[in-house]
């Protein structure tokens, strides 16, 4: 591995992207940005493998940080890696950024979680002048979005666009089955909790 690394990293990633143009059917203009994490059974941190938030839960484990570049159809383009203790939301441009300049891209459209919705973020990527599309949360938005969204009487499979500033759209869809699957986690956990309270067992993990 550490002479693939040494050597041939370079010439890999290439024809893994010359493969991904050749597979996707338009030319390339949206990438999807992902994150995640891996963890090494390890007991010592070094400066690169550290501990952090883990997506497997396993807060104790020195780790490094995963970010993966995707075309549609989640073809691969690029990734770079970073130590454990690094914020996921400042890895996505550092990314971006190294891929379009390698390649050469004066527009592309970038797709992500609500992970990477910061301000900071969001003012970066404006100023760099990316198109984007980033998930959203309700709970992240001002009271009147909420107002608006809450409102809202939609149907399954409906979309309402809510102008938010003169550079920002937000796109609130409305999925009867997503519907029936939170009303279900949310009843489970209430009775999770009312479980706690009647055993006097209710502790911090249950808030």
């Amino acid at each position: 591995m550490d002479k693939l690394h040494d050597n041939q990293i370079e010439q890999v990633q290439q024809i893994s992207y010359e493969h991904t143009k050749k597979v996707i059917s338009p030319p390339l203009s949206v990438v999807f940005y992902d994150v995640t994490t891996l963890y090494f059974e390890a007991e010592r941190e070094d400066e690169f493998r550290q501990t952090g938030f883990s997506k497997d839960g396993k807060h104790q484990h020195p780790q490094i940080v995963l970010g993966l570049l995707v075309s549609e159809g989640g073809y691969p383009l690029t990734y770079q890696i970073f130590e454990g203790s690094k914020f996921e939301g400042h890895t996505m441009l550092p990314v971006i950024e190294s891929f379009k300049e390698k390649y050469q891209f004066n527009e592309i459209v970038v797709v992500t979680d609500a992970g990477m919705l910061s301000e900071k973020n969001i003012k970066a990527i404006e100023e760099k002048r990316y198109q984007y599309i980033i998930g959203a949360r309700i709970k992240s938005e001002g009271e009147l979005i909420k107002q608006q969204i809450l409102c809202s009487k939609l149907d399954d499979a409906q979309s309402i666009c809510l102008v938010k500033s003169d550079t920002q759209k937000l796109i609130v869809s409305y999925s009867a089955q997503r519907a029936k699957k939170d009303a279900y986690n949310r009843e489970r956990g209430l009775k999770k909790l009312e479980k706690a309270l009647a055993t006097g067992k209710l502790t911090k993990r249950h808030l």
